[in-house]
C-alpha cells in the first residue's frame, strides 16, 4: 500500500483506539461518552496529535522529504479515515449497544437552547427559535453526522498548519 495512504490509515486507527478506550473509561466513570467525546477539548488535540504523527512518519520515511501537497493529502485522508471510524464508534454506541447516551446528549442540547431563549429569540425571532428548538430533537444519525462534520472542520483547519510546519525544502537538482 502507498505510504501516502498507509500513514494516515495507521494513525487514524490508533486515534480510534484512543476514542474507544476513552468511551469505556467514561462509561466506567458513569459519564456520557457522547457528550465528552464530542467536546472540542478532547477531539481537537487528539485529531491534531495523530495528524502530526502521520505526517511525521511520511516525512521521515520518504527519501524525498515532504512537500506541502503531500502533507495536505495525508491530513485530509487522516481526517476522513478518523471521522469514518469515529462515526462507526458512535453508531455502534447508538445501535448495537442501544444506550441512552444520545438521549442525554439531545436533552443537554435542548436545555442549552431553552437557557438561551431570550438571546435566540432576539436574533432569530420566535419562529426561528421554535425551528431551532425542534432541530435539537434530531435523530441519532443527524447527531453523528453533525459530530462528523465538526471533525472534518477541525481537520481542515489543522491540516494546512501541520503541512506547512512539517514540509521539507526541495532537494536541489543538478
Amino acid at each position: 500500500m502507498n505510504l501516502l495512504v498507509k500513514s494516515p490509515l495507521r494513525f487514524s486507527l490508533i486515534a480510534t483506539v484512543f476514542v474507544i478506550l476513552m468511551f469505556f473509561i467514561l462509561i466506567l466513570l458513569d459519564k456520557n461518552p457522547v457528550i465528552y467525546s464530542s467536546n472540542i477539548i478532547f477531539i481537537g488535540p487528539l485529531l491534531s496529535l495523530f495528524l502530526f504523527f502521520a505526517v511525521k512518519l511520511f516525512r521521515d520515511t520518504n527519501p524525498d522529504g515532504l512537500r506541502f501537497w503531500q502533507g495536505f493529502s495525508i491530513g485530509i485522508l487522516y481526517t476522513l479515515f478518523f471521522t469514518l471510524f469515529y462515526s462507526i464508534v458512535l453508531w455502534s454506541d447508538a445501535v448495537l449497544f442501544a444506550t441512552d447516551h444520545f438521549d442525554e446528549y439531545r436533552a443537554m442540547i435542548i436545555e442549552k437552547i431553552i437557557a438561551g431563549k431570550d438571546m435566540l429569540v432576539d436574533k432569530m425571532g420566535e419562529e426561528g427559535y421554535q425551528e431551532y428548538l425542534k432541530s435539537g430533537e434530531s435523530s441519532n444519525a443527524r447527531i453523528i453526522g453533525s459530530l462528523a462534520v465538526n471533525n472534518v472542520i477541525i481537520g481542515a483547519l489543522v491540516t494546512p498548519l501541520v503541512s506547512l510546519f512539517m514540509r521539507t525544502s526541495e532537494p536541489k537538482r543538478v
